[in-house]
């Protein structure tokens, strides 16, 4: 009786042997190459653990300090958007404090010419020596409206704007929308 021929072709060789069969990849290995074959597993699940090892510990990195995730690039866009808007609202200050410098200069200076005015009036009055209550009475009037203008300006005052002069930001995420109404014009 004939042994029966059960010897097909390696995979890799190409040789004619008894092969057995990879139930992985259903390639067909001699004794020899099924152990090399086998080993190339062992070594890239080896490499799939020590990635997999790596990525835990990124996790775990990122879990003990928050501000490391992807969103360090969202927290200097966060940062930035904090810096230009101080900017913005740094210049409307300044802006505005110089308004009220050259709005206050002019004040004063037509307060003064009201006053010096008033005073060229009295010196017109006392000289000639001819005065009766009318003139009296303009001139005390005059002093107290020019008195009550320079202590109680009521040409110049701070008018708040309702709408946002700042672009606000929101952070979107699938999970939620959060909108940052950090700050507005009153």
């Amino acid at each position: 009786m004939a042994m029966a021929n059960n010897k097909t072709h390696c995979f890799i060789c190409n040789t004619e042997k008894i092969t057995y069969s990879c139930e992985g990849c259903s390639k067909r290995f001699c004794l020899t190459d099924l152990t090399e074959h086998q080993q190339l597993l062992r070594e890239e699940l080896n490499h799939i653990i020590n990635d997999y090892d790596q990525f835990k510990q990124r996790i775990n990195e990122r879990k003990q300090n928050p501000q490391n995730l992807q969103s360090n690039s969202l927290l200097k866009q966060i940062n930035q958007w904090e810096i230009d808007s101080i900017e913005i609202i740094q210049q409307r200050a300044q802006n505005c404090r110089e308004i009220i410098i050259k709005t206050s200069e002019t004040f004063i200076y037509d307060i003064e010419k009201k006053f010096n005015d008033l005073c060229e009036q009295i010196k017109q009055i006392h000289k000639e020596n001819e005065f009766n209550e009318i003139n009296l009475n303009y001139l005390t009037h005059e002093l107290i409206d020019i008195t009550q203008e320079l202590n109680n300006p009521s040409h110049i005052s701070i008018q708040r704007d309702s709408q946002s002069f700042i672009n606000e930001i929101s952070i979107i995420s699938s999970k939620r929308i959060e909108k940052l109404y950090f700050i507005r014009g009153h």
